[in-house]
């Protein structure tokens, strides 16, 4: 990060978002806008984020809109933006603008995320049938077992089937499962729900966005999320932010962001930023090492 971290926090905390660099174009340009949206859909259409088909979705804005590594972050800021709320019907009226090569292109670069997974899901396959009628194409105008070549050739991870991975959910591995043998992840559940308390008050934009963090970039199934939350009542009962804290201090510098970036768009959900939220936001980065 170029920018101090206090200023990085008022860049997030200010009232007027302003995108730079290929993002930027991006936010300014409807159709790319909802190109991008579009894209993103793949990525949620089974309702799990997979490491492979993020990472595929990223290259293609790469390739194909510019998008560089280091403002990955901010893309991804711009679509949980009120901005990046365009409605379906306006994002398909805006693509059949594209003349039929680039809504082809665009309808190839979505089954190259959806295989990047190595194996096509029954919602990922009817969701790009319906893409491709939506888009006024025929299913015959793109070929899915060719991208899905394609894709792996493009250094796509291959990972377990679709099926192995619902099976291993539904055995052992259940988002409860999953966070209670996760202490990083506990951790930081613990610390968006601390952020969410810290005006005293949750609102609805709050618990949307803690939702949405918890379902769209951590993965975790959305009907457990009560059951979640029990569970960090229970465990964060004796559990300190500083302790919290103390359990994310072996992650990578970019997933310790990551996370100072949930705690932000939850502390800035409801468009107010307390006192407490700031101070919970910069204590956590001082602790997680970061200098402000």
């Amino acid at each position: 990060m170029s920018m101090r971290l206090r200023d990085y926090f008022d860049h997030l905390f200010s009232s007027e978002v302003r995108w730079s660099g290929a993002v930027a174009e991006i936010a300014d340009e409807p159709v790319a806008l909802a190109e991008v949206l579009l894209l993103f859909r793949i990525v949620l259409a089974d309702g799990v984020v997979h490491p492979s088909q993020l990472s595929a979705f990223e290259r293609v804005c790469q390739r194909q809109f510019g998008v560089k590594p280091e403002e990955m972050d901010q893309l991804h800021a711009l679509l949980d933006s009120r901005q990046g709320e365009l409605s379906e019907p306006e994002a398909f009226a805006l693509i059949r603008s594209l003349d039929s090569a680039e809504r082809r292109g665009l309808l190839g670069n979505m089954v190259r995320i959806a295989n990047a997974n190595a194996e096509l899901a029954a919602s990922e396959e009817k969701l790009l049938l319906r893409m491709a009628e939506l888009f006024g194409l025929e299913p015959g105008d793109f070929d899915i077992q060719a991208e899905k070549e394609d894709a792996m050739a493009d250094g796509a991870e291959k990972t377990p089937s679709l099926t192995g991975w619902v099976r291993d959910l539904l055995g052992r591995h259940s988002s409860i499962n999953q966070v209670a043998h996760d202490p990083a992840l506990t951790a930081e559940l613990l610390l968006l729900v601390r952020m969410s308390f810290a005006d005293k008050s949750v609102n609805p934009a709050e618990a949307d966005a803690f939702a949405a963090i918890c379902t769209k970039m951590l993965g975790l199934d959305a009907d457990e999320l009560g059951k979640i939350l029990h569970y960090i009542n229970d465990f964060g009962y004796e559990t300190t932010n500083q302790q919290a804290a103390a359990m994310l201090a072996g992650l990578s510098e970019a997933r310790k962001r990551e996370i100072l970036n949930h705690l932000a768009i939850v502390a800035k959900a409801d468009g107010a930023i307390d006192d407490r939220e700031r101070r919970l936001l910069e204590a956590t980065a001082q602790r997680l090492g970061f200098a402000l």
